[in-house]
């Protein structure tokens, strides 16, 4: 876990230095959500596939309706 856990801090560390609005920062922000929605073990695994594969993370969306908006559900690699 530790080649995620140091990918994760990478990124995030990335995103921080290229500030709001940077494919940097967008691509942090789905790091954490990831988090969120997966757990740090499970991210941290992708991330260390997305990794290997030259791929990346990315939100899985539920449906709108008339009521709410599509909001992340999963993750998947890209």
């Amino acid at each position: 876990m530790g080649k995620g856990k140091d990918l994760f801090g990478h990124y995030n560390d990335l995103g921080k230095e290229k500030g709001p609005d940077s494919e940097e920062y967008i691509y942090a922000g789905v790091l954490f959500q990831a988090l969120l929605i997966l757990g740090e073990r499970k991210t941290f695994e992708l991330l260390e596939e997305a990794d290997v594969s030259g791929k990346k993370l990315a939100l899985q969306y539920s449906e709108a309706t008339e009521d709410t908006p599509p909001t992340p559900n999963g993750v998947t690699l890209v």
